[in-house]
Formats: structure tokens, C-alpha cells, sequence
């Protein structure tokens, strides 16, 4: 019976070994996994064979620490393989978040920009200073609207008058929605990459023409991208369009 047990060990990491290579073709592993799960078949597949054959005790002992520590290093290996896509991910989602904020500020700040100068803004810190120091129209009602009368009736008979007033960008579009945000919104920063060092985004702006018309357009771009495969980018500079690429 002892006989027998000293099989059960290399045969059992035989077959975690092919298990493993099965898996790995199957749910298209990387390479990396694939090496380990050979790596682990193989030296299953040894130590079988040392254990089946008559060989010294000193040999049997440096055969298994050499492919004791081999299998370890393979295992540490594959396991480093699942483990840094997995943190790359979690990292990549949340910046990535952070970069989606302030693109969707971008975005605000140029639509409030271009209804008030009928174009786009290519300049950054220009678009820095708007935000900051500028006004935009804003449209008040004074006076009581009965509940009887639309707001363009009770304008008709005097009861109520339109008003235009300014206010400020900063304050109208923006430091009223702080607590919705990941960060409290940072006009300075609004056109800065995080978690970049300091890059800002690409801002570009200029006009294409669609159907005969000249239409403005606008572009933001992510200028160092923690993912360089998956740069966020708002706007496009080929289409009149708004929407982010992760919209």
C-alpha cells in the first residue's frame, strides 16, 4: 500500500497540470498562464517518471527542489499575469473617472462660450478665463404668474416682464453642483489631465462645413491617457457633435 502512496502526489499534480492546460485553451488564456499550467504538467509528469524509476535518494532530492522551486516561480508568474489586468483595471475606472469630469466640464464651458460668441474656444487658459471672469444672459421673470394664465398670457397683459440679467459663468454653470462631484470643480484645473503631472487636455475648436453651412465644432482630447489604447475624448473635430467617446 506504501508503495502505491508515493504515486498519488505526481499524479495528482499531473493532473492539476492538464486541468489547467485544458482551462487555459479553452477560456483563452494569456500566455503566460498557459506556460504555467504546461510548467506544472511537465513537472508532474517528471516527478512521476523519478518516482516510477530507481534512482539514488540524492538525485530524487535535487530533481524535487529544482522543480520545486521552477513550478514556484512559474506560479508566482502566472499569478502576477491575473493579478496587475486586475489593479490596471481598477486604477484605469478610476481615473478614468476623474478625466470623464473634467471633459464633461470642457464640454459645458464650450457650449456656454459658443452661445454667447457663436463659436467654439481652441485656447485653453482662454476658455480657463471665461469660466472664471465672464458672464452669460440669463433670462428672469418678475412678477406672479396666476395659476389661470400661461407665463405668455400673464406677459401679454402686464402682469409679468422678462428680464435679462448676467450672471456669472462660474457661478451659474458650475459651484452650484459641487456636491454631485467626485472633486469640487477647480476652473484652473478644469483643462488639466489628472493624475498627469500637469498635462492639459488637446483642445482644438474651429468650423466644418454641412450642408453648404459652416458649422462650429470642437474637439478635447485626453493628451496622456493612462490607457494609450483608450484615450477619452469629447467632441469631435470631423462631426458636429457633443458627446464624449465613453457616452
Amino acid at each position: 500500500m506504501s508503495d502505491h502512496k508515493k504515486y498519488i502526489f505526481p499524479a495528482v499534480f499531473t493532473l492539476i497540470g492538464i486541468i489547467a492546460v485544458i482551462n487555459g485553451f479553452t477560456s483563452h488564456q494569456n500566455g503566460t498562464f498557459m506556460l504555467g499550467a504546461f510548467a506544472i504538467m511537465l513537472a508532474g509528469a517528471v516527478s512521476l517518471v523519478t518516482t516510477m524509476v530507481h534512482l539514488s535518494k540524492n538525485v530524487r532530492l535535487i530533481i524535487s527542489i529544482v522543480l520545486g522551486l521552477f513550478v514556484s516561480g512559474l506560479a508566482y508568474s502566472n499569478y502576477m499575469s491575473i493579478k496587475i489586468p486586475i489593479e490596471f483595471q481598477a486604477e484605469k475606472v478610476k481615473r478614468y473617472a476623474h478625466v470623464v469630469e473634467h471633459l464633461k466640464d470642457i464640454r459645458t464651458a464650450q457650449l456656454a462660450y459658443k452661445a454667447k460668441y457663436q463659436k467654439f474656444q481652441a485656447n485653453a487658459d482662454s476658455l480657463v478665463a471665461f469660466v472664471k471672469y465672464d458672464s452669460i444672459p440669463f433670462i428672469k421673470a418678475i412678477g406672479e404668474v396666476p395659476d389661470t394664465m400661461s407665463l405668455e398670457d400673464a406677459i401679454k397683459s402686464g402682469m409679468v416682464s422678462r428680464d435679462t440679467i448676467y450672471v456669472g459663468v462660474l457661478d451659474s454653470l458650475f459651484a452650484s453642483h459641487n456636491n454631485e462631484r467626485l472633486m469640487a470643480f477647480n476652473a484652473d484645473l478644469m483643462v488639466v489631465v489628472p493624475f498627469s503631472g500637469g498635462a492639459k487636455f488637446d483642445i482644438q475648436a474651429g468650423k466644418i462645413e454641412r450642408s453648404g453651412v459652416k458649422v462650429p465644432v470642437f474637439q478635447a482630447t485626453d493628451s496622456k491617457p493612462f490607457d494609450p489604447r483608450d484615450p477619452m475624448q469629447v467632441g469631435s473635430m470631423s462631426d458636429p457633435k457633443t458627446n464624449g467617446n465613453w457616452e
